[in-house]
Order: structure tokens, then C-alpha cells, then sequence
């Protein structure tokens, strides 16, 4: 309990009809029962309506399901899939749960499963995972053979693009036309701007929710949230700035959840061009970061600075080894010089009559702006020039693809799936989501090793290598861990963040409920 006794928490065309006349249902039901009250969430992501588009959303909701899921212990967990077994190096089985039906009714059977995850492997958010075919064995077994051998399948099923549709859903185009899953709730309306509308699947074969509606709306403006929130208008806020914390525990009728997640900020170099094509300018720029600054006094203490990809407070996957990241400008200083960077006691340095100027990509989520304007002076003062552009963030990513860039400063779920392979989406050479240009055969060759091994101690030694290997080399610079601000209205009872953030666990929540 905190102050005034909140509380901060820190843990870890059938269908149509029938979800119409669900919604007249909750209509009716408002001023007498507050659990089927429609429970609404603010937060500033878009949803998609296909899940190869991110999907992300339509997880968090409850709407979609995978064959595998996320457990507390950020592992992977039976979902549509009771139990798996790896045959032999390539091949694995997934046994499905019974009597389980789509939105739209229709059975959750192999010959279902195997058409949606087809659509999945031949995307393009699936171009890495080896995936060779796809098979029902019988009505309740589906067989997946990799082309190679591949340790981290069953998590990477696991994932927002890897739900299961029903057939019915996808048109003949490929494109989904309606979002016919197997959550606890399904998509009443969709629009990708603004809002999702769920009601509540009464045939989920699950815990039934308390809930009976849930409307997620899109507000992209931090303090609007929270106002919307104090106002009454949410129930739920979530991504609020961290230096809100303080605040939003002593205001009447609010909760705090404060969940550190598998997630950092960082910075990505353009290592194939100046300055950055250079380690020792990008050593430089990590050594004159102040983490510990941005940490406690931009940050009220509430994320903590970042030693690597991972945090060994959330996952044994982090290299306990690692030294935290030191702050030395004097250090920085003498890189840049030895890199051939001079002067920069009154402005940037130079270098053959060029300046030492870079610009710096982020977008307004996150507090990144607010984070990258606090490094832009800790920079300066090495005689650094770091300007700041801050964009939308599809529109940071078009820069980041095409190479229009310095430096872009991000955050990423580093357990986005529950697999340290997410190391090889940062800093692999070719299967890199990323657009460094880094290239380190050494690190390739662990990565690929590693993706191969059953053994599990086998596997941790090339990851904290690829880790220590990073940490030296800097083609990208963490900066800090992130912790989840969000806050409910008190009248909330049963919400556990997930701490890999893919679900909100919206079934086992109620309103006023006992």
C-alpha cells in the first residue's frame, strides 16, 4: 500500500447478430450491474485488423489465440495447443485442445489450423523462421518440420502473427475480412483510428469474463489518458509517463500498476556510414550517456538504467557477467580524438572540415523525445552535435529502412516472443529487424548455433556471449529498462500485468466484482 492507501502493484453473418444482440444486452444492463458495464481502455497504439500487420492489439484484447500462449513466468504455455513434442531435430507435433469453435462457430480442428498457420509462414513477419511444412496428422495433431533445426519454434508460435483464424475469416484475396477467432471476447467493431468494440464469447472454452464488453480507444496524447481516466471515462490507462507515478497514487479512485517488463530503450547506429561506421564513435556516444541521471531524475527511479537486451531482475537469458554500462565522458572524449575527431570545446569537433553533427530518429511514445533531448546535452558536452527529429513512428521506420538516417532512438520488447532468439531480430547480420548494418560473423554463428541446440545451458552460453560481444562493440547503445505505468479506476478487481505485455488478461477481470 502507498500513501492515502492506494495501491502501486508490481508483478510480474451469425456471428454479427449474435454479437449485436450482445451489445443491446450490455445496453440494458448498465445502470443495474456494473460488471457488465462496457470496460473501457486507453491506450496510443492503432490496432490492425490482420494479425500478420502486428496483431498485437487483438492478443491484448482476448480476441485472438495462438497455439501457444505466455505464461506469468514468461515462458511458453499451452493454448490451442494442450501439449508439444519435439520428434527429432526438424519435427514437432502440437496436440489440440477439444471441442473448441471459432467466433463464427465453426470447429477448431488440424485442417483449420494448418490453413491458418500456412497463411502465417509464407508472410513476410515469418520470412526467418524456418518453416518447412505443415501438416494435420489427424483431427487433433498438427505437425510443423522445419528446414532446419529450430530450438525456438514453439515460441515463435507463440506469437501475435501465429494466431489461428478461422478459414471463413480470410477472403479469397488473402486479406481478413472478419476476425473470426477463439478469445474470450470477439471483435463487435473495428476501426483501425480510433477503436476496437468486443463482447464477450459466452462459448469460450476458458474461464468465462465477468465483462460482457470491452471498448479499447485510441488516445495518442499522454495526459489525455490520464485525464480520461480521472474524468471517468476509463477504466484503464495505459503507457502514462513515468513521472505521473507520484501523482496518480495520491488521486482518489486511481490505481497504480508499475510492472517492470522485458523491454529497453536504446539507440540504433547506421554502422555503414560516418560516423558511426566507426566503434570507437560509438563507444564515445555510449560512455557520455548518463543513464543513472536519466533513470533517477528524468525517470523518478521507476525504470532502471539498461546493462543489455535483457535484465537479469526479469530472465536468466541476461549475461550476468556484464559490468553496468559506465558513465565517462572523459573516456568519450578520448575515443573521439583517437578516432580523429577534434576540438569541440565550444561546439561540435571536426573532422577534414566536416562537423561531428548527427541527427537522431524517435517518434512520441515511451518518453523517448523527452529522453533523447536529456542525452542530446550529455552528448554536447563531448562535442557531440545530436539534433533530435522527432516523427511518427511508421514514419521513423520508412527513414530507418531506406538508411535515411544517423542514429534512431526505439524501444523494444526483448521477450516480444519468449525466446532469447529475439537476439537475432537485433543484431544478426542478415535476419536483423533492425537497420544497423552490423556484421560480426562471430555473432551470426552464435546466433545460428544456438537457434539448433535442445540443450538449454547450451544455448544461454552463446546468448550471454552474443551479449558480452554487443556490449563491446555498440552497434546498438541501451539505454534503460522500462517499466509499465498504467492505472486503473479502483473499482477494477482481478488485473495482473503480463510481463511481456501480450495480454491483458481481460477475462479475469470485473467491476466492483467480489
Amino acid at each position: 500500500m502507498t500513501r492515502d492507501g492506494h495501491r502501486t502493484m508490481d508483478r510480474r453473418t451469425a456471428l454479427q447478430t449474435t454479437l449485436g444482440a450482445a451489445t443491446l444486452a450490455v445496453a440494458g444492463c448498465l445502470s443495474s450491474d456494473a460488471d457488465t458495464a462496457e470496460f473501457r481502455i486507453g491506450s496510443p497504439w492503432k490496432p490492425t485488423r490482420d494479425p500478420l500487420d502486428g496483431g498485437s492489439i487483438l492478443r491484448r484484447l482476448g480476441i485472438t489465440e495462438a497455439l501457444l500462449g505466455v505464461d506469468h513466468d514468461a515462458e511458453p504455455a499451452p493454448e490451442l495447443a494442450t501439449e508439444w513434442e519435439r520428434l527429432d531435430d526438424r519435427r514437432w507435433e502440437f496436440r489440440l485442445r477439444e471441442d473448441v469453435t471459432f467466433h463464427d462457430d465453426t470447429d477448431v480442428d488440424a485442417a483449420a489450423v494448418v490453413d491458418s498457420l500456412r497463411r502465417t509462414a509464407d508472410a513476410t513477419a515469418f520470412a526467418d523462421v524456418p518453416i518447412e511444412t505443415i501438416e494435420a496428422v489427424d483431427e487433433t495433431t498438427v505437425a510443423v518440420t522445419t528446414s532446419t533445426p529450430f530450438a525456438p519454434l514453439p515460441a515463435h508460435l507463440s506469437r501475435n502473427e501465429a494466431v489461428i483464424l478461422s478459414p471463413d475469416a480470410v477472403d479469397a484475396d488473402g486479406s481478413v475480412a472478419d476476425l473470426y477467432a477463439t478469445g474470450p471476447f470477439a471483435v463487435d467493431s473495428l476501426d483501425p483510428e480510433t477503436e476496437v468494440r468486443t463482447v464477450r464469447n459466452d462459448d469460450y472454452y476458458g474461464q468465462s469474463p465477468a465483462l460482457e464488453s470491452v471498448r479499447y480507444e485510441v488516445v495518442a496524447d499522454d495526459q489525455t489518458r490520464r485525464m480520461k481516466l480521472e474524468s471517468g471515462e476509463l477504466e484503464m490507462a495505459r503507457i502514462l509517463p513515468h513521472e505521473t507515478v507520484d501523482s496518480l497514487e495520491s488521486t482518489d479512485g486511481i490505481d497504480v500498476y508499475t510492472p517492470a517488463v522485458p523491454r529497453i530503450r536504446f539507440l540504433t547506429f547506421d554502422t555503414d556510414s560516418e560516423p558511426f561506421d566507426d566503434d570507437r564513435v560509438r563507444r564515445a556516444v555510449s560512455l557520455a550517456i548518463d543513464r543513472g541521471e536519466i533513470a533517477e531524475s528524468l525517470l523518478d527511479g521507476v525504470s532502471d538504467p539498461a546493462v543489455s537486451p535483457f535484465s537479469p531482475s526479469i530472465t536468466a537469458w541476461a549475461n550476468p557477467d556484464l559490468e553496468p554500462n559506465p558513465y565517462d565522458p572523459d573516456r568519450a572524449r578520448e575515443l573521439l580524438a583517437e578516432a580523429g575527431w577534434t576540438g569541440g570545446a565550444d561546439g561540435p569537433r571536426t573532422r577534414d572540415g566536416t562537423s561531428l553533427s548527427v541527427e537522431c530518429l524517435t517518434y512520441d511514445a515511451r518518453s523517448l523525445p523527452l529522453i533523447a533531448e536529456v542525452m542530446q546535452d550529455h552528448l554536447a558536452a563531448v562535442g557531440i552535435e545530436f539534433d533530435v527529429t522527432v516523427l511518427e513512428y511508421s514514419a521513423m521506420v520508412d527513414r530507418a529502412g531506406r538508411g535515411s538516417f544517423d542514429a534512431y532512438f526505439t524501444s523494444w520488447g526483448t521477450l516480444w516472443y519468449p525466446d532469447p532468439d529475439r537476439l537475432t531480430q537485433l543484431v544478426h547480420s542478415t535476419a536483423a529487424s533492425l537497420h544497423h548494418g552490423y556484421e560480426n560473423d562471430r555473432v551470426d554463428a552464435l546466433l545460428e548455433e544456438a537457434r539448433e541446440l535442445e540443450d538449454t545451458e547450451a544455448r544461454r552460453e552463446r546468448y550471454h556471449e552474443v551479449q558480452s560481444i554487443i556490449a563491446d562493440e555498440v552497434p546498438i547503445a541501451v539505454i534503460t529498462n522500462y517499466t509499465n505505468v498504467i492505472a486503473t479506476a479502483t473499482a477494477v478487481r482481478g488485473y495482473e500485468p503480463h510481463p511481456t505485455e501480450s495480454a491483458y488478461g481481460l477475462e479475469s477481470v470485473s467491476l466492483n466484482g467480489e
